[in-house]
C-alpha cells in the first residue's frame, strides 16, 4: 500500500521523469544533421492545482528563475521548476496551475479557449505572457498567472483576423514569439488561402514580414522561437493518418536574408518515425540558453500518446 501511494504521489506531483529515447539506436551520440539530442523525458503528471495536465501546445522558459511555463490547448497554464544539470533534465516540479481569464475577469471557455502559441516577454522585472489562438484567431496578453491585462488583445493585420482566410478553423495562429526588431511574430499552422503556393507567411502587427518556402504543404508549423542570432527556429510536424507515420522538422528561417519578401531557409533536422525515431506530436518549442532548446509534445489527451520533453542543441550555427 505504501509503495502504491508513493507511485501515485510521484505521478501527481511530478517528482519522477522517465528516461525516453527519441533517437534511433544507430545515433549513439545524439548528433543528427544540424542538431544534437541531449536528453528526452516522458512527463507523467496528471493534475496541477486541480487542473488536468494534458494537450500541451506551447512552452516558454524563464532563464532568470528556472521556470518553464506550459500552455495547453484548453486555456490552461502551468508553472514548473525545471532542474538541468550537465545538459540533462533532472527534475520538473509543478509549481501551480491556472485558468486563462480575459481582462474583465471572465474565464476563457470553448471554443474561444483554443490556445496554441506561447511567448514570454520581459522588461526588467516586468513579465507577461503572449498567447495565440485558433478558431477565433487572436493574440492576447496575460500576466504570468493567466489573468488578462488591460487592452490585452494585440493588433493583428486584417488578413489574420478572419478565420475564413485560413485553411480551417483548427489551423489558425499556431506559432508565436517576440523578436527584438520585428516585435510580435506569428504564423498559421498552414499557409493562408491567399498565400503563394508552397510558401508560409510570417506576420507581425504591421503585416507580412516575409514568407518562406515549405518542403510540402502538409508539413504544419506548430511553433517557432528566436535564435541567439535573431533568426527563427521553426518546428514543423507532419502526420500521415493512413500509415500513422510522423515526421518532425526543425528548420532555420533567416530573417536577415530576405529577398523579394522571401526568407532563405535551412533544414537543421528532419526526423522520421519510419527511420527509427520515437516521435510524438511535438508542438511546443522554447529557447533554454546558448544554442540549447526544449521541445514538448501534445498528447491530445489520448491514452496512446505521450507528453515528451526533449532537450537538444543546434550545432550547425551557419
Amino acid at each position: 500500500m505504501r509503495i502504491y501511494i508513493l507511485v501515485v504521489l510521484l505521478a501527481v506531483f511530478g517528482q519522477a521523469l522517465e528516461k525516453y529515447q527519441i533517437n534511433p539506436d544507430s545515433i549513439t551520440d545524439g548528433k543528427f544533421m544540424g542538431i544534437k539530442i541531449l536528453d528526452s523525458r516522458l512527463v507523467d503528471i496528471s493534475r496541477v492545482d486541480g487542473e488536468k495536465f494534458y494537450g500541451i501546445s506551447g512552452i516558454s522558459y524563464d532563464e532568470k528563475h528556472d521556470v518553464l511555463y506550459a500552455l495547453n490547448d484548453r486555456g490552461r497554464l502551468f508553472h514548473f521548476r525545471i532542474l538541468v544539470k550537465d545538459n540533462k533534465i533532472k527534475d520538473l516540479k509543478p509549481i501551480s496551475g491556472h485558468r486563462l481569464y480575459d481582462e474583465h475577469g471572465r474565464k476563457l471557455l470553448k471554443p474561444r479557449s483554443d490556445s496554441e502559441g506561447l511567448a514570454l516577454i520581459q522588461n526588467g522585472d516586468q513579465k507577461a505572457l503572449l498567447v495565440s489562438f485558433e478558431r477565433y484567431p487572436k493574440i492576447m496578453k496575460f500576466d504570468i498567472f493567466g489573468h488578462g491585462t488591460k487592452n490585452q488583445t494585440i493588433t493583428l493585420p486584417t488578413r489574420l483576423k478572419n478565420i475564413k482566410n485560413y485553411q480551417g478553423k483548427n489551423g489558425a495562429l499556431e506559432a508565436l514569439t517576440y523578436h527584438p526588431e520585428y516585435g510580435i511574430l506569428t504564423t498559421a499552422e498552414f499557409p493562408l488561402k491567399d498565400q503563394k503556393s508552397g510558401y508560409q507567411g510570417i506576420f507581425n502587427s504591421d503585416g507580412e514580414v516575409c514568407k518562406f518556402k515549405k518542403d510540402y504543404f502538409d508539413n504544419a508549423v506548430t511553433e517557432f522561437e528566436i535564435m541567439p542570432d535573431n533568426n527563427l527556429l521553426v518546428l514543423q510536424r507532419d502526420f500521415e493518418k493512413k500509415t500513422f507515420k510522423i515526421s518532425i522538422t526543425l528548420k532555420k528561417v533567416y530573417l536577415d536574408e530576405i529577398i523579394d519578401g522571401i526568407c532563405s531557409t535551412k533544414n537543421l533536422a528532419v526526423m522520421k518515425s519510419d527511420a527509427g525515431w520515437n516521435l510524438d506530436n511535438f508542438e511546443g518549442l522554447t529557447h533554454y540558453k546558448d544554442n540549447i532548446y526544449f521541445m514538448i509534445s501534445d498528447d491530445n489527451g489520448f491514452f496512446l500518446q505521450d507528453t515528451i520533453l526533449t532537450m537538444f542543441e543546434v550545432v550547425d550555427l551557419k
